[in-house]
């Protein structure tokens, strides 16, 4: 043991020991501190120091720290060490940290165990910052302490602290080359530590790991590379990662499995739709080119297809020496067929897109879709010229007279004892009650019990007939290229005719790789075996000049099912049976296709949707302006009907009022001869307020409360024929709007409670006026006054009766009495003056409703307008965002054209 590690361990002591190995070192320290003072020069330090060590080893801290006081020679910082180790001992941790810090020496040793002791002691005080700058201080002092690292880790697990963790271990890796620490850091990655740093910090590490532990290396890339998997810095990672294996030197002998399978699996997650191809042209080349280089070259055409459609789409891109490795790789080298679920996974993250895009792929496409991806079923078009017997020969198939005349594609197939057909539009699946039921465009899917169809798994596409050489607009053309085969059906009587030949050359022009065979129908119609052989024969010949490999099968519908279904299946299972590598590629390439005539769709989607738009604008901004000159004219007309109907009104309330003005002063004035002059002129004046009242009421009762009402019934007529007007208008609006809309939106309708609250309202007022008594002659004014007095003075004598007769007769005739009048039409009118009032806010009632459907159409229209124009701003901002996954999409579907051509082959087995 080193001096240094006894002075660690306080076993300094044993160095002065070596030759006592029988007292006790208590006693033998004692001896020799006596001897020691006995010497001219004595130095006593070591001696102290020693002593110290056997007290602290005692637990004597207090004797240990004595002796170390009195220490003076070159181990004073280590006896300072020790007094502050006793304080700690002692759970002085406050007096031990300020001994610590106090110490000063160039030993490292020293100074490392001074960290490391801090460090401890600042743990149990709770002073984690002072703790991480020890054990840091401890490590940059020197690493290769025993066990300074391996302290850190565990502090900085036990923090759960994940960047100085990974630090570490990072720096650990480099420094150390160690699997132990490569192990850590993996471990730390997997654990999700690695999230917090920039990926180009891994990248000194990776190097080192590249050149040292290839396996190391593998899996600390594919940790990394599942650590920024769906991670804002996904793509600095792949770039991060595209610069590691640029410097990677290609080597036969190394397997990169693992990284290779990586590469594709980023290689399609960045071209799924989410980047944009600015994000990615600096990026993708360079995996492209790396992938090649980890990939095995015969297993390589994934890889090589993709650097293939690549170029295709940017040419410039990839450099000359990817091109010539991935052409000599795809033409070369022999590979894998390519698989179908390829395609299905494009084409669900396709619809996908398009969903989050707010487009939509046709139902029908993905029901065709999910068809075809079926392997196991072999789909075959069946179709012929009009009259030719191809539904008779279906229905042989599945034993029931189901088709007909139908005139829509019908998938046939059996599973099981299902018995159902339903039928697929662009929306949806419905199920169809009968065959002929079904909509314009749309397909029917027929599962029908079928021994025939269950046992060959065969699904046969039937299509509408030929008729004439009409054959780009016949739906069939539609099918034949997604399908593994046509089986035209000839009529025994007239095989092969010119017209058939002209529609099968179009049929072979538009879809040359589809094989064609032949049903010879109604072979029932030949009258011997004999005949029937020569027609068989014949129509082979002819065929066969045009069609060298198609194969001519005859059959009758009215014969014997069981025999005749054998042979056909023989004769379908032989002709159109693909080689077991061939079946996955062809399939591929048909779904390739409706992949592609997807995409095609989904790009006029957007020119659609982008013109539709800006129709929608241009729609709903004209329909904005005709309404806000609809609702203008519309206030006009509300304003015009308050005038004339108010009009009308007041009209008739002040001819009326007019009228009693006129008429109440004459009236009581012609009480005049209600006065004799045999008169009680003492009560007079109270029996002709009497006989005055009753005449006013008769009046207003009698006379022109009935023409009142009869002129506001008039009113009424006349004001509802007004309305209904507004109301025919409103309505031929609404309709016309609604032509604008091509749909029910507006209907503007009135409130027509109006006129029965007038009704009722006015016949209320009618019923219960009543007119008031007036005070006519006890009101005090100079004239009545006299005549009441007069009365009262003279009314007992004789010779005055002439006197008051005289007077109260010119009074009566002579007296305006037009406040008398005012003050009975006022009261009397009172309520039909505040009917007046009410008129202009009933109108405006009237018109609400239609004032509101207008106002809220007019919000909506603006808020469509809105709409279209910030989508249209959007799309035009950044036509980037929809166009670029286009592109990309067209980039894989490239892809697997171009693996599709490298695997293709004789794909059919000939059979003669």
């Amino acid at each position: 043991m080193t001096q240094e590690n006894k002075l660690i361990s306080k076993t300094y002591f044993e160095t002065l020991l070596l030759d006592v190995e029988t007292k006790h070192p208590v006693q033998a320290l004692g001896e020799a501190f006596l001897a020691e003072q006995e010497n001219e020069v004595a130095d006593l330090s070591f001696i102290r120091f020693a002593q110290g060590e056997v007290y602290f080893h005692s637990k004597d801290y207090e004797s240990a720290i004595f002796k170390w006081e009195n220490v003076h020679n070159e181990l004073g910082p280590w006896a300072k060490k020790n007094i502050a180790d006793s304080y700690f001992e002692l759970g002085m941790l406050v007096d031990a940290e300020d001994i610590y810090s106090k110490i000063t020496t160039d030993n490292s040793t020293l100074k490392i165990e001074v960290a490391l002791q801090l460090f401890t002691l600042y743990i149990q005080r709770g002073k984690l910052e002072h703790a991480y700058k020890n054990i840091k201080k401890a490590i940059a002092i020197n690493p290769d302490y025993p066990h300074v690292t391996q302290t850190a880790r565990t502090f900085y697990e036990e923090q759960d602290d994940r960047q100085h963790a990974i630090e570490l271990a990072v720096h650990e890796s480099i420094r150390t080359r160690s699997e132990a620490w490569y192990d850590c850091l993996l471990s730390y990655i997997d654990a999700g530590y690695a999230t917090e740093f920039s990926p180009s910090y891994f990248q000194e590490v990776l190097h080192v790991l590249l050149e040292e532990n290839k396996q190391k290396f593998e899996s600390l890339v594919a940790a990394l590379w599942q650590n920024y998997d769906n991670h804002p810095q996904y793509l600095e990672w792949v770039k991060t990662a595209n610069g590691i294996f640029t410097s990677l030197e290609r080597d036969s002998e190394v397997s990169w499995t693992k990284v290779e399978g990586l590469h594709q699996r980023t290689y399609l997650s960045l071209i799924e739709g989410k980047y944009l191809i600015k994000e990615l042209q600096g990026i993708v080349p360079d995996l492209l080119g790396n992938w090649l280089k980890v990939s095995n070259r015969s297993k390589s055409l994934f890889a090589s297809a993709a650097v293939m459609s690549w170029n295709e789409v940017f040419p410039t891109a990839l450099s000359a020496h990817v091109l010539e490795d991935a052409e000599n790789r795809i033409f070369h080298y022999e590979h894998d067929s390519i698989q179908v679920n390829y395609t299905v996974e494009l084409f669900k993250t396709l619809i996908e897109w398009a969903k989050n895009n707010h487009l939509v792929v046709a139902h029908q496409k993905k029901w065709l879709f999910s068809q075809l991806s079926n392997l196991n079923r072999k789909h075959l078009v069946v179709t012929g010229t009009v009259q030719n017997g191809k539904s008779s020969f279906i229905n042989s198939l599945i034993g029931e007279k189901l088709l007909g005349e139908e005139t829509a594609p019908v998938f046939v197939s059996s599973d099981g004892d299902i018995a159902e057909m339903n039928e697929i539009t662009l929306d949806e699946t419905t199920a169809l009650g009968e065959i002929t039921d079904h909509r314009l465009g749309s397909i029917i899917d027929l599962k029908w019990p079928s021994a025939f169809l269950e046992d060959q798994e065969y699904s046969l596409i039937s299509t509408p007939e030929f008729e004439g050489q009409n054959v780009e607009g016949n739906e069939t053309m539609k099918y034949i290229p997604l399908s593994d085969g046509l089986l035209y059906i000839l009529d025994a009587q007239t095989p092969f005719t010119e017209e058939e030949l002209k529609v099968l050359v179009k049929i072979k022009e538009r879809a040359p790789e589809i094989p064609v065979h032949f049903v010879l129908n109604k072979m029932d119609t030949a009258f011997h075996e004999a005949e029937a052989t020569q027609i068989v024969e014949e129509a082979k010949h002819r065929i066969n000049e045009f069609f060298p490999d198609a194969r001519v099968f005859p059959y009758s519908s009215l014969r014997s099912a069981s025999k005749q279904h054998q042979n056909l299946a023989h004769f379908m299972e032989t002709n159109f049976k693909l080689r077991s590598k061939a079946v996955e590629e062809r399939r591929t390439s048909k779904l390739l296709q409706l992949i592609r005539s997807t995409l095609t769709e989904l790009l006029n989607s957007r020119i659609a949707m982008e013109d539709n738009l800006k129709g929608t604008v241009d729609f709903h901004e004209d329909i904005l302006s005709r309404l806000s000159g609809f609702i203008h004219h519309m206030h006009d007309t509300e304003a015009e009907k308050i005038q004339s109907i108010t009009e009308g009104y007041r009209a008739v309330t002040i001819e009326m009022k007019r009228e009693a003005m006129k008429t109440i002063p004459k009236l009581l004035r012609e009480c005049s001869s209600y006065v004799k002059e045999d008169s009680n002129f003492k009560t007079l004046h109270l029996e002709l307020n009497e006989r005055m009242n009753e005449t006013i009421a008769t009046y207003m009762h009698s006379d022109l409360l009935p023409r009142l009402r009869q002129e506001l019934q008039l009113w009424l007529d006349t004001s509802n024929r007004e309305l209904k007007d507004s109301q025919e208008y409103l309505q031929g609006m609404s309709d016309t709007f609604n032509a604008l809309y091509k749909e029910e939106k507006m209907k503007l309708v009135c409130d027509f409670k109006v006129m029965e609250d007038w009704r009722r309202d006015i016949n209320r007022i009618l019923s219960r006026v009543e007119v008031e008594k007036q005070n006519i002659l006890n009101r005090p004014n100079t004239t009545q006054y006299l005549l009441k007095g007069a009365g009262r003075l003279f009314g007992s004598l004789q010779q005055s009766n002439q006197l008051l007769f005289t007077q109260y007769k010119k009074y009566i005739e002579n007296e305006r009495f037009t406040d008398v009048a005012e003050d009975v039409v006022n009261k009397f009118f009172l309520e039909f003056d505040l009917f007046e009032k009410a008129l202009k806010a009933d109108i405006n009632l009237f018109y609400e409703g239609a004032f509101l459907d207008l106002n809220h159409t007019v919000e909506e229209t603006e808020a469509t307008i809105a709409h279209a124009n910030k989508k249209l701003e959007q799309m035009q901002a950044s036509p980037e965002r929809y166009y670029d996954p286009l592109k990309l999409f067209e980039v894989r579907l490239l892809q697997y054209e171009f693996m599709v051509k490298a695997c293709e082959d004789n794909a059919y087995i000939p059979t003669h």
